[in-house]
């Protein structure tokens, strides 16, 4: 593999490398797409603990609401920097921080980028609109005017134009928290911004029968009424549609992340991640939010995904093990306009190491699928991102882990829980 930059220039045999070329020797290892994590909540992982074993209202107004109330611009960026090394330490190698503690402006925003600089991860930055009059009990600073939000996105991402470790993306925060004018305005935006546009959808039955009782359709029926669904829109979650929602979103190309480890977490349900790929859906993967999960890894994700939807179905065949793992690599990158999630020229140099001498990964003849169904994170030797090694044996390069071990628990310290 010939790295040039950030990007992998080229795929060849040994023998036809150039010679002026740096050679690093990688023996016993298999390298593969750094994954991609496409719905994240980053400053959430300081709540890990606080939020387990509870109902979803619980875990929303017991834990969430008040203690996001608490957050510092450091403390965000102290939360950031714990999720995005961990996520480099399970092999993501790009993440979504679908970001909303704005306090009317950009500094929070700006501090969970300097954290994934920091960390040296790739950072999809999905800046919330959250209406000021939407009928939650969600704090003040989650919101802002519609046409406020929108500025304030346009400026961060016109001040990260060209900046490939960066890209500002629009992100309504759902069909509870922002109306279809606001989604509206938000799609108008990422249409300009040539960037997807990201909305957490019919993620709980709540969800569902609000906006039902609301609007006088589902979720996915309202977008649809109202021509929201669009090859742009990112739909976070699809828990509860039925089969003509899903030929709905198949037929205007929106795209799903399927969060199969936080929707059991929460106990929201299950996603038809199965029947969504087979009627034509764009389907990527997500941990969620550090306490909506209590975990940053997308191989976990792959691997639920599957089980979860063998056991749904009753069918051990269902969504095997290639088609998880392109989820959480190639599918995901492509749903976010980012190139990255394959070994392929012209793609960035997002990459992740096995040792193939894990015990995890044995008997060697079906690496693919080990990867999916047995791998530990033992055999996690390297981790790539954009060219430059972040995490060598299970350490990362540009995080100190002592140093952020103690502010983690300085900045969580204080919570109690209810």
């Amino acid at each position: 593999m010939i790295v040039d930059g950030d990007r992998v220039a080229d795929v060849v045999d040994g023998a036809e490398a150039p010679d002026d070329l740096v050679v690093e020797q990688w023996p016993r290892c298999a390298v593969i797409p750094g994954t991609v994590n496409a719905h994240g909540h980053a400053f959430q992982n300081l709540f890990k603990g606080h939020a387990d074993d509870r109902t979803f209202e619980d875990w929303r107004d017991a834990v969430l609401y008040p203690f996001s109330e608490t957050l510092t611009t450091e403390d965000i960026y102290t939360g950031s920097l714990f999720a995005f090394t961990e996520a480099l330490l399970a092999g993501v190698t790009t993440t979504v921080d679908f970001f909303y503690l704005h306090d009317d402006g950009n500094d929070n925003g700006l501090a969970v980028i300097r954290a994934a600089r920091d960390a040296g991860i790739r950072l999809v930055f999905a800046r919330a609109f959250y209406d000021p009059e939407a009928p939650t009990k969600a704090p003040s600073r989650y919101r802002e005017p519609a046409q406020d939000a929108a500025e304030r996105l346009r400026a961060l991402a016109h001040h990260h134009a060209g900046d490939d470790m960066v890209s500002v993306q629009a992100a309504p925060h759902s069909l509870h928290a922002a109306s279809p004018e606001t989604i509206g305005v938000a799609l108008d935006l990422a249409r300009e911004l040539d960037v997807p546009c990201h909305l957490h959808l019919a993620e709980a039955r709540y969800e569902r029968d609000l906006v039902s009782e609301r609007f006088g359709v589902t979720p996915v029926r309202l977008l649809q009424r109202e021509g929201l669904l669009d090859e742009r829109l990112v739909a976070i979650h699809a828990v509860w549609v039925d089969d003509e929602e899903i030929d709905m979103l198949a037929a205007t190309n929106t795209g799903v992340v399927h969060c199969p480890g936080a929707n059991a977490f929460l106990g929201d349900g299950l996603a038809p991640a199965a029947e969504m790929i087979r009627r034509g859906v764009r389907v990527a993967l997500g941990p969620d939010g550090g306490c909506a999960n209590n975990r940053q890894s997308v191989f976990e994700e792959m691997r639920l995904a599957s089980l979860l939807s063998k056991a749904r179905l009753e069918d051990g065949s269902a969504l095997d093990a290639p088609a998880a793992f392109d989820l959480g690599t190639r599918a995901g990158a492509d749903m976010l306009g980012v190139p990255a999630g394959a070994v392929e020229p012209g793609r960035f140099a997002d990459l992740v190491v096995l040792d193939l001498d894990d015990l995890s990964l044995q008997p060697p003849a079906h690496l693919e699928r080990h990867v999916v169904h047995s791998m530990q994170a033992t055999a996690i030797a390297r981790v790539m991102v954009a060219g430059k090694v972040v995490v060598e044996r299970g350490s990362p390069t540009n995080v100190d882990l002592a140093h952020l071990r103690k502010a983690i628990e300085v900045t969580a310290g204080s919570f109690e829980r209810p």
